[in-house]
């Protein structure tokens, strides 16, 4: 058990560090424009995420703000790495891949950046608390499964060329690393169930009083 659970882990080394730089640098980028967004938000605009962030706080500092349901829970958590892994079944994962990372981190920093912005530097701890319990587990989940799949799709890519270079990583190694990623993400979703909306009506109660 324990020689299937270190195989799984051996990923073809070729090619590993230029897609986990290219993936790594579309999520940067993405993030860095959710960021410039965030603080170019104005008007009407700034006004209602404003109104809905303050609402937002007081609703936790009362302890109103619930868990979401757990399918809604488990549709937020698994949505991105099943996305990575249905591009990597297809050449186009190729160009998908980085374009999802992007979205990825714009939609992340964004969220947090609007939060620091209506909450000065208490919203750090507020977004930590909303987003960065749960995006500690899943983020390198997400990583693991698109470098992954960017190595296929490729290969995948290069077959349609008629390249015969390369092969295609989904076998019984990819099905235990996919079942592991799988339980990490199902520890993200326990915590953001239980932990996070306790974690986050006190730091409300906090900086509220």
């Amino acid at each position: 058990m324990r020689r299937t659970i270190v195989a799984a882990w051996n990923i073809p080394t070729e090619g590993i560090i230029p897609t986990l730089i290219i993936l790594s640098i579309c999520f940067l980028a993405g993030g860095l424009t959710g960021c410039l967004v965030a603080a170019q938000v104005g008007g009407a605009g700034e006004t209602s995420l404003n109104a809905y962030l303050q609402a937002f706080l007081q609703a936790a500092q009362s302890g109103a703000v619930d868990a979401p349901t757990l399918w809604s829970q488990v549709w937020d958590t698994l949505r991105w790495p099943l996305l990575a892994l249905l591009l990597g079944l297809t050449a186009l994962g190729v160009l998908g891949l980085p374009i999802l990372f992007g979205v990825r981190g714009f939609l992340l920093a964004f969220s947090i950046a609007s939060f620091v912005r209506a909450f000065g530097g208490s919203g750090w701890l507020l977004a930590c608390l909303v987003f960065g319990i749960g995006e500690i587990l899943s983020l390198p989940v997400l990583f693991i499964l698109g470098v992954q799949s960017f190595l296929s799709a490729r290969a995948l890519a290069a077959r349609v060329r008629g390249e015969e270079k390369g092969r295609v990583l989904w076998g019984r190694d990819c099905l235990v690393r996919c079942a592991m990623c799988g339980g990490i993400l199902c520890v993200c979703i326990l915590l953001e169930q239980t932990a996070v909306p306790a974690l986050l009506s006190n730091a409300a109660a906090i900086l509220v009083s």
